[in-house]
């Protein structure tokens, strides 16, 4: 089962949305640069706070604070660093981690995993 046919089969129309990311692509003398918008359909939303641990170049990682999270299709993959606008909020958020979620012989989709700032 793909993520699309398990979203239309198991989620209402109301709760599936589209997502706006911007790939970041790397930063230069001007600051962080960003490919062009695409849609990421269909997505389901969570807005609930939780900590996030991001893997840096240590061994501790560092604790942040994501205020949404966004499953969505496997394809596109997305990078951290990436900026999402969900349809409530007009403003775009970073993406501080991903977790691109395979589960070979469950009846869970593919999918990934967007924690948002």
């Amino acid at each position: 089962m793909t993520w699309e046919e398990f979203v239309a089969a198991n989620i209402p129309d109301a709760m599936a949305t589209a997502v706006t990311v911007q790939q970041y692509t790397g930063s230069g003398a001007y600051g962080d640069t960003y490919a062009d918008a695409i849609d990421l359909t269909p997505c389901v939303i969570e807005d609930v706070r939780r900590a996030v641990v991001v893997q840096t170049v240590d061994a501790y990682g560092s604790e942040h604070l994501s205020s949404s999270t966004v499953f969505a299709p496997l394809n596109p993959e997305i990078k951290p660093g990436s900026l999402a606008v969900i349809p409530w909020r007009s403003r775009p958020a970073r993406i501080i981690a991903v977790a691109r979620l395979l589960a070979p012989g469950l009846a869970l989709p593919e999918h990934q995993e967007l924690s948002l700032e």
